[in-house]
């Protein structure tokens, strides 16, 4: 009876507890990660608010409830400036794009998170105590203030894949010989060389983010929540569980522990009726193959400059194929018959039709995602981030080909598309790769489900926590113990040496008496004689 009301009471504290997701940081395609989890988790009757620094679609669930923090994006942007990615790469050549990036961020950092721990839209999420918060993993480390203050079970989502930094939290094996960083273009079979930049990656950048990231990050969380004792290395010790935002289909096998789990792909859905009737005719009447291109949601098209726009449309216009175009900016003029453009568009929907045969994309990893999910091999226009080596990585699983923005020609583009789409080997690939990204015990939303109340009806995930992630380096990596054996070995061969000089003495001086008395007798016999 103790055991069902057991039960009982932890099925309803899983069905009807209060989630929070911070998100202090980022953009809007790192909360189209969380959103789904969030619909999920809403429509099995939790709670579940999202704060982030950007409003989610009008035409969005309404499963959960969405506070955006206003001002923090005001002042993210006033501070920052243009976030303009394409001047960026005109003033370096394409070179050093994402170190200039990050390092706009970093400094502020600190800046950007008590702007948004005091944004008016962010005090609703401080008034009642959730059951458990849900934060990225990095950049976002602003949001463990929650955390602190309403002392409850957390887990992070990563936002690409797995960071050494995060690995190590949890104590999950990150080997350098064959887990290649996730920001250096290896594989899982490296050279030499890669080994060693690997490793060196691998051990300094936890380092790196703890000094630049957390000690800086920490002095804002002191003062705003008026406590000096506050240590967010200690808060993040506690994390109950990481959700990671890759799957090993598109990427390389790797050794995780119960409580690091892979839900790549968790927004990915089954593609819906297109609702707009021109876009719809224009996909359903195509006699020839469908190009999408689309550089995601936080780069716009009507950026790029005008030499690479142009090197666009003289391609598009050379090619026997349709193109559904997501532009942001005016009508462009003399556009071709073939290309048709729009400001929104549902991509999983368009990415999922019959007649889409190739995606020319910035390579977001969702997008690559979505591509991989919906059979639609890539063409890669890499401009920042990760995009880089998620596109190569496209080149390496043979699902897709890349372009160089600096390098970008009309006959290019022509030459990549029409290979994409006429060399058959690419589309026999991606559906490879999406047969292996489907074929799931459980579909990567349900996984996350599953374990984000896992977490919440026990009350974190304590249970999980490998013992390694409590080791000392030196107990980690068996240098205690290898000090030992290597101790024990030199005591032994120390002792075998003075056996052996033992030995030798003994037969020497026996060789030395056995000689007097050889001696002895032969002298003896002479004398005899």
């Amino acid at each position: 009876m103790k055991t069902l009301l057991l039960l009982v009471l932890l099925v309803a504290v899983s069905e009807s507890s209060r989630v929070l997701m911070i998100l202090s940081l980022g953009s809007a395609s790192h909360k189209n990660i969380m959103t789904p989890l969030a619909e999920s988790l809403g429509r099995r009757g939790h709670q579940v608010t999202i704060v982030s620094l950007h409003a989610s679609p009008s035409n969005s669930s309404k499963a959960y409830t969405d506070l955006v923090a206003v001002n923090a994006w005001n002042i993210i942007q006033k501070v920052t400036g243009e976030f303009n990615v394409f001047k960026m790469r005109e003033a370096t050549g394409g070179k050093d794009v994402n170190s200039q990036v990050m390092k706009k961020v970093l400094r502020h950092l600190p800046e950007y998170c008590d702007a948004f721990l005091r944004d008016p839209g962010v005090q609703d999420a401080w008034t009642s105590k959730p059951d458990l918060i849900l934060l990225p993993s990095f950049m976002n480390e602003c949001g463990l203030a929650f955390v602190h203050k309403f002392k409850v079970p957390f887990m992070y989502v990563t936002t690409s894949g797995l960071t050494p930094w995060t690995a190590d939290l949890l104590g999950n094996p990150e080997h350098p010989a064959y887990i290649p960083n996730q920001y250096l273009s290896y594989g899982d079979r490296m050279s030499l060389w890669e080994r060693t930049m690997n490793t060196l990656v691998r051990f300094i950048s936890p380092y790196l983010r703890s000094h630049v990231v957390l000690n800086r990050l920490e002095g804002v969380v002191q003062r705003f929540l008026g406590d000096p004792m506050v240590s967010l290395p200690e808060i993040e010790k506690n994390v109950s569980m990481v959700l990671v935002n890759s799957h090993y289909s598109l990427g390389h096998p790797r050794p995780l522990l119960p409580n690091v789990v892979e839900v790549g792909g968790m927004h990915c859905r089954k593609p819906r009726a297109i609702e707009e009737a021109e876009l719809k005719h224009f996909l359903d009447s195509s006699q020839v193959p469908v190009v999408f291109f689309s550089l995601g949601s936080s780069i716009q098209s009507d950026q790029m400059p005008i030499s690479v726009r142009n090197s666009l449309i003289s391609a598009f216009s050379r090619l026997p194929y349709r193109i559904v175009w997501k532009w942001e900016g005016n009508a462009i003029l003399n556009l071709p018959d073939n290309v048709l453009t729009r400001s929104w568009i549902p991509q999983q929907d368009v990415l999922g039709h019959k007649n889409v045969q190739a995606f020319l994309t910035h390579g977001g990893l969702l997008s690559m995602q979505e591509a991989v999910y919906h059979n639609v091999p890539v063409v890669g226009l890499p401009l920042m981030s990760d995009q880089h080596l998620n596109v190569r990585q496209s080149v390496t699983l043979g699902i897709g080909r890349e372009l160089s923005l600096e390098t970008l020609t009309s006959d290019a583009i022509v030459e990549a598309i029409t290979t994409i789409i006429e060399n058959k080997s690419y589309q026999q690939e991606v559906e490879k790769r999406s047969m292996l990204f489907r074929d799931q015990e459980t579909s990567s939303l349900d996984r996350a489900v599953y374990w984000t109340e896992h977490v919440l009806r026990h009350g974190g995930a304590q249970h999980l926590r490998s013992a390694a992630a409590d080791m000392p380096i030196y107990q980690y990596m068996l240098l205690d113990v290898m000090a030992v054996l290597t101790s024990a070995a030199v005591i032994v061969l120390l002792v075998l040496k003075w056996i052996l000089m033992m030995l030798a003495r003994a037969l020497v001086l026996s060789s030395k008496k056995g000689t007097v008395i050889f001696l002895r007798f032969i002298g003896s016999q002479v004398k005899i004689e």
